[in-house]
């Protein structure tokens, strides 16, 4: 005899109600539709100012079979909140918690059947567990029943559930035809190798010669080593479940070929596939969950898995699963969860699952991704969506109902009217991602991306050939011999790689997980066990230590215990941080994270050089400041990896500030427009630059090049006339070179041209007048901004008393002779000055009337 069935009021009565009167009796027989109860409720009409008034209300049975118990009396006032317990429960011929093609698995009365309580049967088996998608559907009690058995039976032969993804996570597949080319290309050569093998048993001397020309001529494709065990199929449009349109066929476009003849798919299984699958049969029940199709994936299967043993047919498609964009584990498992464990590429997909362990995907097709998510979004590593946001799936309203343990008899079904507009919706919905799915392998068909990426490849391997060639010559004396250019091109370089070892690394994080979980599993005595494994009624599974959900997130935690990260140009300003992927992912590996730089922080996660939290942290010291790459490593991989290759470079110290140097004794930011350094390039602050360490000719240099710029070309001819116009006497020249000379002694004497000159008729008689008139708006621009910038070179490298010992050994230099012109004087540069060109240092000369 079944359990009695608890009957809830329905959640559209005008609460609060109160009973007038229970119109069947304990053990009585009822039938669908009959009366249960009557009650009344207080009406407010929408009139303003009107009176409220009582009216009355029946609830009719939804079920049939026999009362059991009412939980409510006469007089009872029921609340809304009071609703959400059973007020009757009745015994049930059937439940029918089982259904097949809209009949009753059970009894075989019709699911379908509406009627205007609003309710069907067929509500009350909508979880579907089987792999197909006809299979029955089941009530949440036979659900439980049916994960009560499975899990006694996993663990009698101690093995646990594992959820298998195909695509870049056990195989990679393409539709490229560039594969089937390099395919028959390295056959056609293995079947020329075994041919030559076969004959060189009876060598002919005629054909010597010949046979060594194709030797060297006869290549092997450089990719065949790693597509000696590509498998291949062809799949009919039928099977890439693609809609099939109305009306006559398509015979142009892009999709006619997929649509009308199907494509070829070709397989790679990941290295070290068949291993990974021998060791973890043992361990492991293994299930198949992908994103392609029905066929797709039962082909895959034949070629990874020929006898069945492994999966033995337990496969779901995205033809079974429901959704097009993700995956639930409530879809094969709705009741409990804790003894099944998850491998994906894709963790978005799976929301994060406490069940997932990620893979990192699988890209032997170099570039081509995943084929059969094309309609999915790209996957951005670590980046910026909102962690907690939840997909929409079309099965959300199914998995909404089997999450309800409250009741087996479920609620009113939504209105009719509605589901033909959700229907209508989902279906364009899914006809819109298959269509944008079949675009993206038809692109691969005609575009053939790996063909252009082995020409790339190929090219580049050229070009450095050549570079190499070229440089060759030049490090021998003897000619290079000459070559024919068909035979300068470099051997063809292999595009495809065989050296993945990533199912190995997951093979041994599925073995810890299954020896964690049956380490706890055997700490406990048989009876505590067999109390541990009860279903409350609520349909959860009770808390236990060996629980996949626990031991997952555990390890995962310990791949960043202790660690505290700061993360720097990472998450975008303008979100919350705590609810960015990269934050959470780091917290659920174990991490503590902080928006600002603390004691605790021990780890400044950067994107790249010179932000402020790396500057700060590198001030503080005591702070690893290392790449995102880290990070995204140490997760990949679950273990965290040695910091010291992925630190950021300190900074190289820069030759000069972007800041301006400011005089703290200066009360305005502005530059003193008398400063006398204002016709000097700054440099950086350096007190140990002392006069014999100043490099003249960069000095000369700068003069010079500020010296011939000009404001217009009057003042160009003013300035040479009065320059022609000038006199000098003898005894000036010999100042001069005295001066010059006494001016090597202590820096090298180099080509000078003076600054810029004024007509005779400018000139004034004292000496500051006519430094003032010296300086052209030019130069006092120059000035401006020089002064702006930094401190003068010259400005540090002379001192008040290096100044005055160098005046006076020059007094003392000229008292006691009169020195001869030097050989060493420069000739003049410009022809326009070549007699009237002053040898005077002349920034000797102002800086000695400056420091007196």
């Amino acid at each position: 005899m079944s359990s009695p069935t608890k009957v809830y009021l329905p959640s559209d009565l005008p609460y609060p109600i109160k009973v007038l009167s229970l119109d069947v009796k304990p053990s009585a027989s009822v039938q669908r539709g009959a009366r249960l109860l009557s009650y009344s409720f207080k009406y407010q009409p929408p009139t303003p100012g009107s009176r409220s008034e009582f009216r009355f209300g029946t609830w009719d049975c939804p079920l049939e079979g026999t009362v059991d118990a009412w939980r409510i009396q006469v007089g009872e006032a029921i609340t809304l909140q009071r609703a959400k317990e059973h007020v009757i429960t009745i015994i049930e011929p059937c439940k029918h918690g089982i259904q097949i093609g809209g009949l009753c698995g059970l009894c075989g009365k019709d699911m379908t059947v509406y009627d205007y309580t609003g309710f069907s049967d067929a509500s009350r088996a909508s979880i579907q567990m089987t792999h197909s998608a006809f299979g029955p559907t089941v009530s949440l009690e036979e659900a439980q029943k049916i994960e009560q058995e499975t899990a006694d039976r996993l663990l009698e032969s101690r093995k646990l559930s594992l959820i298998v993804d195909l695509d870049q996570t056990i195989v990679h597949a393409t539709v490229d035809p560039t594969v089937g080319e390099w395919i028959a290309e390295g056959e056609a050569w293995e079947a020329r190798q075994d041919k030559k093998t076969a004959s060189s048993s009876t060598p002919t001397d005629s054909g010597s010669d010949h046979d060594d020309t194709d030797d060297a001529e006869d290549e092997c494709n450089p990719n065949w080593e790693a597509l000696k065990d590509v498998r291949k199929f062809r799949l009919g449009p039928e099977a890439l479940g693609i809609p099939r349109r109305c009306g006559p066929a398509r015979t142009e476009g892009k999709q006619k070929h997929i649509e009308n003849q199907g494509c070829m798919y070709y397989i790679k299984p990941r290295p070290g596939w068949q291993d990974f699958l021998k060791r973890l049969t043992y361990k492991y029940e293994m299930h198949v969950y992908t994103m392609g199709t029905r066929a797709y994936a039962e082909e895959v299967c034949a070629a990874i898995d020929p006898d069945g043993k492994v999966f033995g047919g337990r496969i779901l498609s995205r033809d079974e699963s429901g959704s097009l964009t993700e995956k639930n584990l409530q879809r094969l498992f709705p009741c409990d969860t804790s003894m099944v464990v998850v491998i994906d590429d894709r963790a978005d997909v799976w929301k994060w699952s406490p069940n997932l362990i990620k893979v990192i995907p699988y890209d032997f097709f170099v570039g081509i991704g995943d084929i059969n998510s094309a309609f999915l979004p790209k996957v951005d590593p670590l980046g910026s969506a909102c962690y907690d946001q939840k997909p929409q799936g079309k099965l959300a309203f199914v998995f909404h109902i089997a999450s309800l343990g409250e009741s087996v008899v479920p609620t009113v079904s939504p209105s009719p009217l509605s589901q033909p507009e959700e229907i209508e919706q989902a279906e364009r919905e899914c006809k819109a991602m298959l269509t944008r799915n079949s675009l993206a392998l038809e692109a691969q068909v005609e575009e053939r991306p790996l063909a252009k990426k082995q020409e790339e490849l190929q090219t580049a391997s050229n070009q450095t050939g050549e570079t190499d060639s070229e440089k060759t010559p030049s490090e021998s004396l003897s000619p290079p011999p000459s070559h024919d250019h068909s035979k300068s091109i470099s051997p063809r370089k292999a595009l495809l790689k065989n050296d993945d070892i990533e199912l190995k690394r997951v093979g041994d994080l599925l073995e810890s997980v299954h020896r964690w979980f049956y380490t706890a599993y055997d700490s406990y005595s048989a009876e505590e066990r067999k109390h541990k494994r009860t279903l409350p009624s609520t349909g959860m599974p009770s808390v236990k230590p060996y629980d996949v959900t626990q031991i997952i997130p555990r390890m995962r935690e310990r791949t960043l215990e202790g660690v505290h990260i700061l993360f720097s140009s990472v998450i975008p300003l303008d979100t919350q941080p705590d609810t960015t992927e990269v934050w959470n992912v780091a917290c659920m590996f174990g991490a503590k994270c902080y928006q600002e730089l603390s004691p605790r922080v021990t780890h400044v996660v950067a994107a790249k050089h010179g932000t402020a939290k790396v500057d700060a942290a590198r001030k503080r010291g005591g702070v690893k400041i290392v790449w995102l790459s880290w990070f995204t490593d140490s997760v990949a991989l679950w273990q965290r990896q040695d910091e010291t290759p992925y630190l950021l470079d300190a900074p190289t110290p820069s030759a000069a500030s972007l800041s301006p140097n400011l005089d703290p004794h200066q009360i305005s930011s502005d530059p003193e427009p008398d400063a006398d350094d204002w016709d000097v390039v700054p440099v950086a602050e350096d007190p140990t630059l002392e006069l014999d360490s100043i490099d003249w000719n960069d000095v000369n240099a700068e003069v010079e090049a500020a010296m011939n710029e000009s404001d217009d070309d009057d003042d160009v001819a003013s300035e040479r006339g009065g320059l022609r116009s000038g006199a000098t006497t003898d005894d000036e020249m010999v100042t001069d070179d005295s001066r010059s000379q006494i001016s090597t002694s202590s820096s090298p004497r180099l080509k000078r041209k003076r600054l810029r000159s004024v007509t005779p008729s400018d000139s004034g008689n004292g000496p500051n007048d006519q430094q003032d008139l010296l300086r052209s708006p030019l130069s006092k621009r120059k000035k401006l901004a020089a002064s702006r910038t930094g401190a003068s070179k010259l400005k540090e490298a002379f001192t008040a008393e290096q100044v005055a010992e160098a005046a006076r050994r020059r007094s003392r230099s000229n008292s006691l002779q009169r020195p001869l012109p030097s050989s060493g004087v420069p000739s003049p540069v410009d022809e326009d000055d070549d007699d009237d060109d002053e040898e005077d240092d002349f920034l000797a000369r102002e800086l000695g009337e400056d420091w007196g």
